[in-house]
């Protein structure tokens, strides 16, 4: 099935500055999601939509396209549909469904996304979504609300007999997205009942917003590094 990756790389951003170029370990951090896909050879074309002529040239250095965005989705205001709707007033629709990769997941290789792509198309006529998961740090169970009262009132378990291995929830690691692409422009996100979970790791699952993911990243690059080794 012919395919294209998505690579959203907005100049703004809030947490840390120019968050999608920053230096990581030598490279780019949008640099780590363009050489992954470039390495699975699953894609006939690579796609980093941007509103930066400094980040379109980053890019085009490591191998991409780009695509540069209208002025109205450039702003931290601009949704991931808005962003892929814009983009597909720009580019020819000649390929079965579409692959979005954020750049701020620099632990994903080719291998995550080669996966993720072969499950999909294993189950292509039950599901137009897919969407990359990893296990939650804590069950829902142990998640609730704290009103202004401060009360416990929604924590309503015995705690003391709560057991971790007992529950698996899952949380999207903003890694991979895949969709097929009327059924994302008719449903407008990625998930519910017509989508897939491809399920990551934790070392591979770090998103970078903060500069504490920012140093996290770094530590789990490093692991991996030793690991290798």
């Amino acid at each position: 099935m012919k395919k294209i990756a998505i690579i959203p790389a907005r100049s703004g951003s809030k947490g840390i500055k120019d968050k999608n170029i920053i230096d990581f370990d030598g490279k780019p951090m949008m640099a780590y999601s363009i050489e992954a896909a470039m390495d699975s050879n699953c894609f006939s074309q690579i796609i980093v939509s941007t509103d930066s002529t400094k980040y379109g040239s980053i890019a085009k250095e490591y191998g991409a396209d780009v695509v540069y965005r209208d002025e109205r989705v450039s702003n931290d205001l601009a949704t991931t549909y808005m962003v892929i709707k814009d983009l597909y007033t720009k580019i020819e629709h000649n390929h079965d469904y579409f692959v979005l990769l954020q750049p701020t997941s620099p632990l994903r290789t080719y291998k995550h996304i080669q996966g993720a792509i072969e499950l999909f198309e294993e189950r292509y006529n039950d599901y137009d979504f897919l969407v990359s998961v990893k296990e939650a740090e804590h069950s829902r169970l142990l998640v609730n609300p704290i009103d202004k009262d401060l009360s416990l009132k929604y924590f309503d378990v015995d705690y003391a007999n709560y057991r971790r291995q007992s529950y698996k929830d899952y949380v999207p690691n903003g890694s991979i997205f895949i969709a097929k692409i009327e059924a994302y422009f008719a449903q407008k996100h990625f998930f519910g009942a017509k989508s897939l979970a491809y399920i990551m790791n934790d070392l591979d699952s770090v998103d970078v917003d903060t500069e504490l993911d920012y140093k996290f990243a770094l530590l789990c690059m490093e692991e991996r590094k030793r690991m290798e080794k």
